[in-house]
């Protein structure tokens, strides 16, 4: 699910936080890291999915509670509870790998009544809300927008969700808008997602393939980049600069499969997007003068596919 883009953020992430701790780093403990925050994600997208179903399960609770009046009204007993019979939740219910992954967070009581019915009663307040209920009949479309309404504004664009969410989840920042793209494929084909796995087997292998390059041939690619700071000192190129270059040129040196010109172009975006625009020209003229230099000397073996 995560994408080569996102995959290059993590990796750069993981390198990035623990040379900020250490000086020293074994490659190993590097993937083992990575791993540990890859498990983060899986984590978080399983409780905002849970939290999901939860606020629309809350419809039953609220029903009994309002019927449980003292002197309940004609509306307090005919209230709603068509949310919970959601037929794309009844899909998601079903899958196993959610419950599992819930299990191992230990977030499927994350979230309090008292929270949930914060949300609930703020959700039953809108006119969308106001429209679902107001037709008895099920649709998968209209199943599946009132779904998306609520993972609008009561997990994604509610403030105090995403405060929650953030003291609880380190990797919010990080993770979040990804996850947010994941739920549309969740709400689609929620009996088979894979919540337990957020990375295919073969893009694990590239993560910790470049991870361990990385260390590994630290110091040939130094070597390559030392002489091109031309007006630069190397002591004061910002360090993420330095990562996005030494990950730019292990690719180019140790990863046929992949083209010199997607490489470059993905530094580039990386380095506008956590350091500066000029961090960009910086990082494009830079691998673009390694790569000169190495197909000079045919040290760049790319395999070529036919389309």
């Amino acid at each position: 699910m995560i994408s080569r883009r996102n995959l290059r953020i993590k990796i750069f992430q993981t390198i990035y936080e623990l040379s900020q701790q250490k000086e020293e780093i074994k490659p190993t403990e590097a993937t083992n890291y990575f791993d540990a925050r890859l498990l983060q994600t899986s984590y978080l997208f399983a409780t905002i999915t849970h939290l999901l179903v939860q606020i629309c399960d809350f419809s039953i609770i609220y029903a009994n509670q309002r019927a449980s009046k003292m002197r309940p009204t004609l509306e307090d007993l005919s209230f709603s509870t068509k949310l919970s019979g959601n037929i794309v939740l009844e899909k998601i219910r079903k899958n196993t790998s959610l419950s599992e992954t819930l299990k191992k967070a230990k977030t499927a009581t994350l979230f309090d009544a008292e929270f949930l019915k914060r949300l609930f009663t703020e959700l039953i307040a809108t006119q969308e809300y106001q429209e679902y209920v107001q037709h008895n009949e099920r649709t998968p479309l209209e199943e599946k927008k009132i779904l998306e309404f609520i993972l609008k504004t009561s997990i994604f664009g509610n403030e105090f969700t995403t405060s929650f969410l953030e003291e609880q989840f380190i990797n919010w920042s990080n993770d979040v808008e990804m996850i947010e793209l994941w739920m549309e494929k969740v709400l689609t084909n929620g009996a088979s997602q894979n919540f337990t796995s957020t990375l295919s087997k073969d893009k694990l292998e590239f993560a910790h393939d470049l991870i361990e390059t990385y260390f590994e041939k630290k110091n040939t690619v130094f070597a390559l980049i030392e002489p091109k700071l031309v007006n630069w000192d190397a002591e004061r190129v910002a360090l993420i600069d330095l990562i996005l270059l030494h990950l730019g040129i292990c690719e180019f040196l140790y990863f046929p499969t992949i083209p010199v010109k997607v490489t470059i172009n993905e530094y580039i975006d990386l380095a506008k997007y956590f350091s500066t625009l000029q961090s960009g020209q910086f990082i494009n003229g830079l691998l673009d003068n390694v790569r000169k230099e190495l197909a000079a000397t045919n040290r760049i073996t790319k395999n070529e596919f036919k389309k």
